[in-house]
Order: C-alpha cells, then structure tokens, then sequence
C-alpha cells in the first residue's frame, strides 16, 4: 500500500518563493515514487483560512484525522506542529519540519527576538526531524536547542540549463548588474540602489528582478527612493519574471549583486553561478557558504552601501577579474546539487523518518 503523506505549508503569504519552489518540486518526486501526497497550501483550504490560526489549526487537524497520513510535512508556519503533537490521534505520526527561513531575523527588537527564538525552539522541537538548507540554517537551530541528531542538511537543487554560459569579453556598454528576489526588507534592493548612485553614471545598469507583491509598501518605497536619487534612467524594475525570462536575464547580465540583510540559502546565487557571473554579496549567514571571498566575487558587511559600491566599483571596471570570478563561478556550481539530486536525499530522509516512528 502506498504511504500517505501530508504536506502543510501555509505561510503568511502566497507568493512564488524559493521555499515554496523547493517544496512543490519535492512533493513531485514524492508523488513519482507512489507516495500519496495531500497538499494544505492557500490554494487548496477555503479562502480565508490561512490568515486565522485557529480556524486553519482544526481544518489541518480534522485533514490529518480524515486521511490517517503515514507522515506530516509542515514548512512556512512551525506553529502547526504542537497542534499535531497534542491530539491525542495526530500524536502517533511523525512530524518532519522544512526550517526554510529564520523568521525572527527579519525582526528589529532584539528583545522580541530572544524570546520568540525560546518559542520558536519550543514549538520546534516537538518535531520529529528537521530539514535545513544550509549549515547555516542548522547551526541557528541547534542554537534553539533542536538536537543535532534530529536535523538533516540537504541544499536545495537548481535547473542546470544546457549550454555554455554566454561570452562576455565581446560586449561593451555599462556593466549589467542583477539582484533577483522578491521586493523586501530582508533583500535589501534599498541598499544596491544607494550603493550604484554613488558610481558613475552611465558606468552600469541595474536590474531589480523580483515580485513587486511580496512587499507592497517596500515595493512603492524602492520607487520613491530611486526617484529621490535620480537614478531613473539606470534602474529597471522589472517585476516578477517567468522561468525563461529570468534566464534570459541572468545571460544578459555581467555581475549578480545580493546585498540581502539575511540569507537561510540563496538560490538565486546558484542559479546566477550557473551562467558565469561573478557574485557581490553580503557576508552573512548561509551566503559563504556558496560564494568564497575573491573567488567567485566580493562579500561584503550587509546594509553597507558604501562597502557594497567599492565592491561594485571593482567589478565594473575591472573586467577581466570580472570574467575571472565568473568563470570560477560556474566551475563551482558544476558541483553542486541539481533537483535530481535533492529530490533523492529528500526521498531518502522521508523514508527514514517513518521508519523510525514505526520501530518505537
């Protein structure tokens, strides 16, 4: 008989993420071995649910008690776990939690932020086992208290496009710089558009790709503040792109800019490693972890516009370093994980999950 699997995410928001990616890509290959996966996402629960914890917290219970799933998943909200933990019926199924993102890094209270990582933690470590997409993520975890043993690092994959990246030494016009991700605090776009209107225009063209509904206000901010610097003509926001279209724009750009104030992972980094691009970056939590300082590109200290625009004025007018990184870059990312890949590790750790519950 074919194991049942139960697949809540229902985050804060619906929008396309690379959390939200990497689990309906694995709930794919989970459905090609056989496994019958019910997906509790926004789109699959009554309108207005997710937005009303308690309302969704009985409808996830009463889905769980209907369908007697041999496994739960629960990703974006760790909040549902004690409800599953508690019934008295849900309490014999194990529970596997995707830890995507640290939440609490977006908050500014320092307070607030201690003690909700004690809730956190709590909440978390009445898991059964935990994924994480970077060591990063990990050791933030076990800074929660969630035992070592019970957490399981597997990277995210990446679409490795056919081809060769394209040939850079032939072009000339401004540098093309990219930062792709949805409109947010936690991206910074705020900080590369400070840091390019300290470079020469006419020297660059940056490219904003990402969601302008991820954050609204954020979004409407951006356009303000490059209206206030001026930098209208050398800034382009594009919204959010399709799968091709933002191929099509890594292949047209010359550097990858990532000046996000906290990474769990950075796909988007990989994915612009894939076509040759040198990568400036912040320095901070899982984003080392693919980019090495000098050698794919230039970290730099988060929410710093000017460090960030002597590491851009580098690149800009240093091409043959910027080539140099680039090429480095993709030789890296020829090692890393593609979906195939994950999709096997991640197989591997949902079949040891219910085999471990089942020999208690």
């Amino acid at each position: 008989m074919a194991c049942r699997i139960m697949f809540v995410m229902l985050g804060k928001k619906d929008f396309t993420s690379g959390g939200y990616i990497f689990n309906f890509r694995m709930v794919e290959r989970m459905r090609s071995r056989g496994f019958m996966v019910d997906v509790v996402h926004f789109r699959t629960v009554p309108p207005g649910l997710p937005g009303n914890w308690m309302a969704a917290s009985r409808y996830i219970r009463r889905r769980a008690l209907d369908s007697g799933p041999d496994l739960i998943i629960i990703s974006k909200s760790y909040q549902y776990v004690p409800l599953l933990r508690l019934s008295p019926v849900c309490r014999k199924i194990p529970v596997l939690y995707m830890m995507h993102h640290l939440e609490w890094m977006d908050g500014g209270n320092k307070l607030r932020s201690a003690l909700y990582r004690k809730y956190a933690g709590w909440l978390l470590g009445m898991a059964d086992k935990m994924w994480a997409n970077s060591c990063s993520t990990r050791s933030a975890l076990k800074e929660l208290g969630v035992p070592e043993d019970r957490i399981t690092v597997i990277s995210p994959g990446f679409e490795k496009i056919p081809g060769d990246p394209p040939d850079r030494r032939g072009r000339s016009g401004p540098v093309r710089l990219l930062c792709v991700g949805g409109m947010s605090p936690r991206k910074a776009q705020d900080v590369v558009v400070k840091a390019c209107a300290m470079l020469d225009r006419g020297s660059f063209v940056l490219e904003l790709a990402g969601s302008l509904e991820s954050d609204r206000e954020y979004a409407g901010c951006l356009k303000n503040l490059i209206d206030e610097l001026g930098m209208g003509e050398c800034v382009i926001m594009t919204g959010n792109l399709d799968d091709g279209e933002l191929v099509r724009a890594y292949r047209r750009a010359d550097v990858l800019v990532h000046p996000a104030r906290w990474e769990a992972f950075g796909m988007a980094i990989l994915e612009g490693m894939w076509q040759g691009l040198p990568v400036v970056a912040s320095d901070v939590a899982a984003i080392p972890e693919l980019v090495r300082n000098g050698e794919h590109g230039i970290l730099v200290p988060p929410g710093s516009p000017g460090e960030l625009a002597e590491a851009l004025r580098t690149l800009v007018t240093a091409r043959e370093m910027r080539l140099e990184m680039g090429a480095r870059s993709r030789e890296t990312a020829l090692g890393m994980s593609d979906w195939e890949d994950t999709g096997s590790r991640f197989l591997e750790l949902v079949d040891s999950t219910i085999m471990e519950r089942g020999s208690d």
